[in-house]
C-alpha cells in the first residue's frame, strides 16, 4: 500500500467527493421523483488512508483480566486491527454488497440509498426492512435471496417478498441531515413516499432497533397500506420489562453507551471519526454485548462481517450522524402515546445485556399495551442483529407471520 504521504494530496478530494452527494446531478432533469441506480465503489485514496491509519494505531492499556468487564477487550481488538489491515479484503465484500440492485432517490432534500429487490414470483408482498445502530444494511445480506426467491431455497412462491433496506438519514450511503429535529418520527417520514415512489400500494414492515420505532411510526402514519408490522424486540418493552426482573447493575452496565449518544454525540464522534480502530471498539464492544454466544463472538459472526459493518460507516463517515439518532429522540416534541391497530408480530430473541427483556410473557404483556399483537415468539437462540446470526429463524418468523396477511 502507498504510504500516507503519497495519498494526501488526492484523499481530500476523494473522500469529498464521495461523501458528497452521490447522485444528485443525475436527477435534475427527473426531480424528486427520480430514483437512480447506485453502485458501492469507494475510492482507493479512502482505503490507502485508512491502512496508514490502522498500521498507526495507538492502543490503550489494559489492566490484568479485564477480558470486555471495561469495554473492549484490548487482546480482541488487536487481533481484529491486524486482520483489518493484513488481510480484509474491502473489494470482496464491496463486490457482495453489489449483487443487489441498489439505488438513490431525493426525498425531501436529502437522497436516500437503498436496496431494492424485486421478487420474480407474481403476488409477492414489498416488504419494507429497517435496520437499526450500530447496524447496517449488511445485516440483511444472509436472507435477501430467500426473500424474493423462495422457491430457489427450496421454499414456497407463496412466501415470496419483494424487499427495500433502506438506509437512514445519516446512515451509510444516505445524506447526513443537516438540521435538528431527525428523530425517528422524523425518519418514518421518508419511508411512506419511498413506498410509495417505488409503486407499491400495499406493503409490510419489519424494523429491528432502532428500525422497530421507525417502524412503528410508519404504521401510524400508514395504517391503511400496511398489511403487518413484525419487529425484533416491539418498542418500549425494554424499559417497560426493566422492574420485571433486570437488575439495575445490568442496566447501568449494558447502557452507559445510550447517555453518551444522548447527550454529547458530537463529542464521541471527534474520535470515531478519525481512528478507525477507535471506531471498531465502539462498535464491536456492541456485537460482543448483544448477541448469543459463550463469550466468543466469532461463534456469531466472522471478522469479515464485523469489519464489513464497520466499514460502512468508516468509508462514508457516518458514525457521528448516525449516533445522533440517540440525541434527537431523547429531546424529541412528540412520543408516541397511541397504540398501534395494524397486526403485529414481535420476535424476542436472547442477548447478552437484555435477556430478560425482550422474551417471556412479562415482555408479551408489556407489548400489548402498544401493540396489536397476533404473533409472540420467543426465540431459543440469536441476538440482537438475528437476520445475521440466526438467519434461518428469523425468516421462518417473517414468512409465518405474513402467510396470513398478504
Amino acid at each position: 500500500m502507498r504510504p500516507l504521504r503519497a495519498t494526501l494530496c488526492g484523499l481530500a478530494a476523494a473522500v469529498a467527493g464521495f461523501l458528497a452527494v452521490p447522485a444528485h446531478a443525475q436527477q435534475a432533469a427527473g426531480g424528486d421523483a427520480a430514483v437512480v441506480p447506485f453502485t458501492i465503489d469507494v475510492p482507493d485514496a479512502v482505503l490507502y488512508d485508512l491502512q496508514d491509519r490502522l498500521r498507526a494505531t495507538r492502543f490503550p492499556d489494559e489492566i490484568r483480566e479485564a477480558d470486555w468487564d471495561y469495554g473492549a477487550d484490548l487482546t480482541y481488538l488487536r487481533e481484529l486491527v491486524e486482520y483489518w489491515r493484513d488481510q480484509f479484503d474491502w473489494r470482496t465484500q464491496e463486490a457482495r454488497l453489489n449483487r443487489f440492485d441498489q439505488f438513490t432517490t431525493d426525498i425531501d432534500g436529502l437522497d436516500i440509498h437503498f436496496i431494492h429487490e424485486r421478487s420474480p414470483h407474481e403476488g409477492a408482498l414489498p416488504l419494507l426492512v429497517l435496520n437499526g445502530w450500530p447496524s447496517s444494511i449488511d445485516e440483511y445480506y444472509k436472507v435477501i435471496d430467500a426473500l424474493t426467491d423462495p422457491v430457489a431455497a427450496g421454499g414456497s412462491a407463496a412466501d415470496a417478498f419483494h424487499v427495500v433496506i433502506p438506509a437512514m438519514p445519516g446512515y451509510g450511503f444516505s445524506d447526513k441531515p443537516r438540521e435538528a429535529g431527525f428523530d425517528t418520527n422524523r425518519m418514518a417520514d421518508f419511508w411512506v413516499p419511498l413506498m410509495a415512489r417505488l409503486g407499491y400500494t400495499r406493503y409490510g414492515v419489519h424494523g429491528s432497533d432502532w428500525g422497530s420505532a421507525v417502524a412503528g411510526w410508519v404504521a401510524r402514519k400508514d395504517t391503511e397500506r400496511i398489511a403487518g408490522l413484525h419487529l425484533v424486540g416491539c418498542e418500549g418493552v425494554l424499559r417497560s420489562a426493566v422492574p420485571l426482573g433486570r437488575p439495575a447493575d445490568l442496566e447501568a452496565d449494558g447502557f452507559g453507551y445510550v447517555e453518551i449518544q444522548s447527550t454529547r454525540t458530537q463529542t464521541v464522534g471527534y474520535g470515531l471519526n478519525d481512528s478507525p480502530a477507535g471506531l471498531a471498539a465502539w462498535i464491536v464492544e456492541k456485537y460482543h454485548g448483544w448477541s448469543d454466544h459463550d463469550g466468543n463472538v466469532e461463534q456469531a459472526y466472522t471478522k469479515d462481517e464485523l469489519l464489513t459493518n464497520i466499514m460502512i460507516y468508516w468509508v462514508t463517515g457516518s458514525i457521528t450522524s448516525a449516533s445522533r439518532l440517540y440525541y434527537e429522540n431523547r429531546h424529541a416534541a412528540r412520543r408516541p402515546t397511541e397504540p398501534i391497530t395494524v397486526p403485529t408480530g414481535c420476535a424476542g430473541f436472547v442477548e447478552r445485556y437484555d435477556q430478560r427483556t425482550r422474551t417471556g410473557p412479562q415482555a408479551r404483556q408489556a407489548a400489548e399495551e402498544r401493540y396489536n399483537i397476533i404473533r409472540w415468539t420467543d426465540m431459543p437462540r440469536g441476538g440482537h442483529f438475528p437476520a445475521l446470526e440466526a438467519p434461518g429463524l428469523w425468516l421462518d418468523d417473517v414468512r409465518a407471520f405474513f402467510a396470513d396477511l398478504r
